[in-house]
């Protein structure tokens, strides 16, 4: 098997950009909702979106009176085609929307139009190249002399940084200027199996900023419908050399045997951020001895068994997943951290 994850599943960001260009295209308008400044203590960071269609509100910026008020205006910009175009408002978290936060947020709104199709094809050309995509938007209001809008005053432009793995935004008041970036592809976790562990871990990685490939022999296994970020892969341990170096893995297939053999494979032919598999103390020891007269210890050593950050006695698949996620997310986390320290 040659293995070629999907341009679509590149990466979670990329969500709303999927949206607009399928409403584009249909001649529908929608609203897109970006934080494009946080200050103090605030329910997500600059850069996070949400969006509103004809169907309603998509993804989400927080939650709460402030998102209630979010789609109000957007749903009085959809409605009313003379308004302006964009539009960026202040809300302070506090008392008046109910919210005890603290913090403050500046939301952009910008009402898509099927002339707004060109630079969200072309942002989506620069993610598929696997760059992340820088985009930059004069919002002033604009109206042409007929009274229509003017074409879109906005340029994508590509960002080779293999550093850059989280959404951002920035409010340049005095420029009228939305700067907002799109990430490039997310992390890959690699979930070997499909059984109910499995299934549970997909599950909660389809909320996450990740991709998900899902590798297994049984293909009669897998759910009939698939989140955004994760593709089913028919495969077993000889198609290990066939994924990306630097992924995350999870190895808990229906066979001890196939784990085994898959854990060599990773050893052997891949670079990797975190390679964890699922078992008892008892296993982790009886695979350790036998990996020990294969590889060194250096490498043996970086074998996680059991996964997960909570020490239970628990097996239901959920709390497995809850907890193996949480140990994804945290070393993901941690990661980036060290590269922005790097980088400083």
């Amino acid at each position: 098997m040659n293995t070629q994850l999907a341009p679509s599943a590149l990466t979670v960001h990329g969500q709303w950009l999927a949206a607009a260009r399928s409403r584009l295209r249909q001649g529908e308008p929608l609203v897109l909702i970006t934080v494009a400044r946080a200050l103090g203590s605030t329910p997500r960071d600059a850069g996070t979106r949400m969006w509103v269609d004809a169907d309603g509100a998509h993804a989400t910026i927080g939650g709460g009176h402030l998102e209630l008020q979010a789609i109000e205006v957007a749903r009085a910009m959809l409605a009313d085609a003379g308004a302006p175009s964009t539009q960026v408002r202040h809300y302070a978290l506090g008392p008046s929307l109910g919210q005890c936060c603290g913090g403050a947020v500046w939301l952009a709104f910008e009402r898509l139009e099927p002339q707004d199709l060109a630079w969200c094809d072309a942002l989506h050309q620069v993610l598929e190249r696997g760059a992340a995509g820088r985009r930059v938007r004069r919002c002033s209001a604009r109206q042409a002399p007929g009274g229509g809008a003017h074409a879109p005053d906005v340029r994508v432009e590509a960002v080779d940084s293999l550093a850059v793995a989280q959404p951002d935004a920035r409010w340049h008041e005095e420029d009228e200027l939305l700067v907002d970036l799109t990430p490039a592809a997310a992390p890959l976790v690699v979930v070997c199996g499909a059984g109910h562990v499995g299934k549970a871990i997909v599950r909660v990685l389809a909320e996450l900023p990740v991709r998900v490939a899902w590798l297994d022999p049984r293909e009669d296994e897998w759910p009939a419908h698939l989140p955004d970020n994760v593709q089913c892969l028919s495969g077993d341990a000889d198609d290990v050399p066939d994924f990306p170096d630097d992924a995350c893995w999870l190895v808990l297939t229906h066979s001890h045997a196939l784990d085994l053999e898959i854990v060599e494979r990773v050893l052997q032919h891949k670079s990797f951020r975190y390679l964890g598999l699922i078992g008892s103390d008892t296993k982790r020891a009886k695979f350790r001895a036998r990996l020990l007269r294969k590889f060194p210890s250096r490498l043996v050593d970086r074998v996680v068994c059991p996964i997960g950050i909570v020490e239970t006695s628990s097996k239901l698949p959920g709390v497995i997943a809850v907890s193996v996620a949480a140990q994804i997310v945290g070393l993901l986390e941690h990661a980036a951290m060290a590269l922005e320290e790097a980088d400083a």
